[in-house]
């Protein structure tokens, strides 16, 4: 990159409070969602409208009387926290499905590009809103993959969002990868003095290693959706500014003493739609498909009666709970709820503790029908702590005689 256009790039970054670094992963952003090279004039252009229109957005009224900057400092706790999740899977298997069934209908509607290496580099052919466009690449997006002996490269193919919002990303690669973290925060944002439920949303590298846990006080620098109570995760600023509150200073002024503080009782008073008594766990499933996805979730708790800490391929240990005071039926055997547990919450208590629990329900179409919905668990909270958590021991086999 030229020295100029990188000085004006820090300049811009510099204005908008960012980094040097953010401010060149920005402006690297914004060419790639531009479809233009990072030394292009265009791109320069783009960067100098980015910074001018976020400067304006800066200066305007928040209509409150507080501060209306892009990051505002947020304090409270996590209720949920899911595991990280490649939000492209789903698209660009359907692509590269398609292609499979008919490469013809897929780069017609718009799922696949396809590349053939030339003498001048790789010819690219894609269809937008109709029209057949070619043009010449000196390297292939990082989407791009062989599929039976051709390259193809996954587009993303949604033009309008459900919200009828225009997605700026139509038409272009989709990423090899893009990891979302998603979750429920109970507290406080920028100027308000309101504790409430917010949704979190945080993509990309910067939500990989956050996984502060559940019920336990933070804080954190986010970026507020003004129209709504959705807070996102802000590139790496929002992990690098993590801090939990049981860490800091008593005579810091962002301290604030919560020892006393009843989590129980917010879960009641606040969540109370949510919560379910473990027995309606199955009931309560088909109730769900109903709302938005990140409204999916249940509260409920209940005794561990089991637990397997040897972890699954992808992390997750499993718990068994059950609710003591319900009648249990020892001919149908389905008492008890296997809760699956990722590999960032921590596990730091043993069978007979009481605990709520809070995720995602799962059911799966066996043979015989439906099988017994479980729960993706998102956050634990411990009520009762009895033991410590069960931990299987690795045997390893010897050719020793069983006499020595």
């Amino acid at each position: 990159m030229e020295e100029k256009l990188k000085k004006e790039i820090e300049q811009g970054a510099n204005l908008l409070g960012l980094s040097s670094e953010e401010g060149l992963t920005k402006y690297e952003d914004i060419c790639r969602e531009n479809g233009v090279e990072s030394n292009s004039p265009i791109g320069l252009g783009l960067w100098r409208s980015h910074v001018a229109q976020s400067r304006r957005q800066k200066s305007k009224p928040s209509g409150g009387g507080g501060s209306n900057q892009l990051s505002k400092k947020a304090f409270g706790f996590f209720v949920s926290l899911e595991s990280p999740r490649d939000t492209m899977v789903w698209n660009r298997n359907k692509a590269k499905e398609e292609y499979a069934r008919n490469p013809d209908a897929a780069l017609e509607a718009g799922l696949i590009a396809t590349a053939e290496e030339t003498e001048d580099g790789w010819k690219i052919l894609r269809v937008f809103k109709g029209d057949y466009q070619e043009r010449i690449a000196k390297n292939l997006p990082n989407g791009a993959e062989e599929i039976e002996g051709n390259m193809v490269i996954p587009l993303d193919a949604t033009e309008k969002y459900p919200n009828g919002g225009t997605n700026r990303n139509f038409g272009k690669p989709l990423p090899a990868q893009e990891f979302r973290r998603t979750g429920v925060f109970y507290g406080m944002v920028g100027d308000s003095t309101e504790m409430k439920p917010y949704f979190f949303s945080y993509k990309k590298d910067g939500c990989l290693e956050f996984a502060p846990n559940c019920f336990e006080f933070l804080h954190m620098t986010v970026i507020k959706n003004e129209n709504s109570d959705d807070i996102y995760g802000y590139t790496m600023v929002t992990k690098e500014s993590l801090q939990l509150n049981r860490e800091l200073d008593p005579q810091s002024e962002d301290y604030r003493d919560m020892s006393n503080y009843n989590y129980v009782e917010v879960l009641t008073n606040t969540f109370s739609n949510k919560i379910v008594e473990l027995v309606d766990i199955d009931r309560q499933h088909g109730n769900l498909a109903m709302l938005p996805v990140k409204e999916r979730y249940v509260i409920t708790d209940g005794t561990v009666c089991n637990m397997n800490m040897t972890p699954f391929s992808n992390g997750n240990r499993v718990l068994n709970i059950t609710d003591l005071n319900a009648e249990f039926d020892y001919e149908g055997g389905n008492n008890m709820t296997t809760c699956w547990v990722p590999e960032h919450i921590n596990i730091d208590f043993g069978i007979g503790s009481n605990i709520i629990v809070i995720g995602r329900t799962s059911q799966r179409q066996g043979d015989e029908g439906p099988e017994p919905v479980t729960i993706n668990v998102s956050g634990i909270l411990v009520v009762e702590r009895v033991g410590s958590p069960v931990e299987i021991e690795q045997f390893e086999e010897t050719d020793d005689d069983w006499f020595s």
